[in-house]
């Protein structure tokens, strides 16, 4: 009897580990991704806190400071769509880690900013290594996730994507007390460590696109049957309204994301210390780490419309609160409750786009999407800069919170065209 119960005893333990196996296996891809993602964003947290104070020294006028900020981003909105398609061709995990490497670089010039014409030429050289890595790691992530799980696994690597924003800023703010020289030259340092990092978790990651065209085939298929941004554009097309929901919802959260980033540093000139305007930009993103996931999961189970709409109205109500005051409990409080309503509702639009697209050819779609996120973080610094040169840095913050809430009946129209 005692022996009957123990190979029993055995056989169940047995199959309890191989599920717990086979239940990691399904999650080992994601968790790769997500893992090098979190190095390159703590890199990327340290130095988007730092640019825009190099940048508010360099010139002073908050428009160019707007242009200049944009300047990345403009490089990437030229150049998503045919990126996406390169990654369909030559395979995700090879430009992944191109553009990393070109990130590490760029970690040892960071310290040589300190004039106008070496900064311009950090961002455009920011703009290409990042436009590398994020479009083939969005493309990853949709083609890797189950179809009834595509919320979750974009919850997954948004959270840990998020979570070196969250860390970032804070370690700027301390690495920049020593001065803002030596600041920027460890801020440099600590931005090549972590992505090498960052492709060290590559380099386990299998590669599900295998590069087996040439460069000079990819260029002949786009110029003869893709038309470069055409099929991306055409493809997209096929979505309809629901497409043009995703990209305006897109295009309004990314606007708000961009806003802040670029004009939050700055409230360094408004006799706060570096350190709490780093705390402060960490409250932002804080959110987007503890409920993005969560809130990814419920959107697939009770539908995806209510908590995109209920997150964007309770956004804009606190991002508006935010503008109005300048206490620091206030201001820490405001703007984790903000951002809370963004991180509830981001992962209903990600998964509205794997949802209604196909996984045939994804990076095409995903190009588009970038595209719309670059045309917003081309836009975003260039009208918080007007903002805050004519009304004050405060109004820019009541600007993110009127655009949320006036959002909501257009996007509500949207969604009933599409029949979602």
């Amino acid at each position: 009897m005692s022996c009957t119960f123990y190979l029993a005893f055995r056989i169940n333990i047995r199959m309890l580990l191989s599920n717990i196996v086979h239940k990691f296996h399904g999650y080992r891809n994601i968790s790769l991704i997500s893992l090098s993602a979190l190095f390159f964003t703590l890199g990327n947290g340290v130095v988007w806190f730092v640019l825009p104070i190099i940048a508010e020294k360099l010139v002073d006028n908050l428009i160019v400071f707007g242009v200049l900020m944009a300047l990345p981003f403009f490089i990437q909105f030229l150049f998503d769509i045919p990126l996406g398609m390169i990654s369909d061709y030559l395979g995700r995990k090879k430009l992944i880690i191109t553009g990393l490497f070109f990130m590490f670089l760029l970690g040892i010039y960071l310290p040589y900013t300190s004039s106008i014409i070496p900064y311009v030429i950090f961002m455009i050289i920011l703009g290409v290594a990042g436009l590398i890595i994020v479009v083939p790691a969005r493309s990853y992530v949709m083609r890797i996730s189950p179809a009834n799980k595509s919320s979750e696994f974009f919850g997954i690597f948004e959270t840990l994507y998020q979570l070196g924003f969250t860390i970032g800023p804070v370690i700027a703010g301390y690495l920049l007390l020593v001065g803002l020289n030596q600041g920027v030259s460890y801020s440099g340092l600590f931005y090549s460590f972590v992505c090498l990092i960052s492709i060290a978790f590559l380099l386990f990651l299998p590669d599900i696109v295998v590069g087996t065209h040439s460069i000079r085939h990819i260029i002949t298929s786009f110029i003869h049957h893709d038309k470069i941004y055409l099929r991306g554009i055409l493809d997209y097309r096929d979505l309809n309204y629901a497409g043009l929901t995703v990209l305006l919802s897109t295009f309004v959260f990314v606007t708000i994301d961009g806003i802040t980033w670029a004009i939050e540093p700055l409230y360094t000139t408004e006799g706060y210390s570096t350190e709490f305007v780093g705390l402060l930009l960490s409250v932002f993103v804080i959110p987007f780490l503890l409920f993005e996931l969560p809130a990814g999961i419920i959107a697939d189970r009770f539908g995806k419309t209510k908590v995109l709409f209920g997150g964007m109205l309770m956004g804009g109500i606190f991002f508006i609160l935010f503008g109005l005051v300048d206490s620091k409990p206030l201001l820490l409080t405001s703007a984790f409750l903000s951002s809370t309503g963004l991180a509830l509702s981001k992962p209903a639009i990600d998964g509205f786009l794997t949802d209604i697209s196909s996984k045939k050819e994804r990076g095409g779609i995903v190009g588009v999407w970038n595209m719309t996120e670059d045309l917003a973080y081309v836009i975003s610094p260039i009208i918080g800069g007007i903002i805050a040169e004519y009304y004050g840095l405060q109004l820019t913050f009541i600007f993110c919170g009127g655009l949320l809430i006036v959002s909501i009946p257009v996007l509500v129209f949207l969604l009933r065209k599409a029949h979602i």
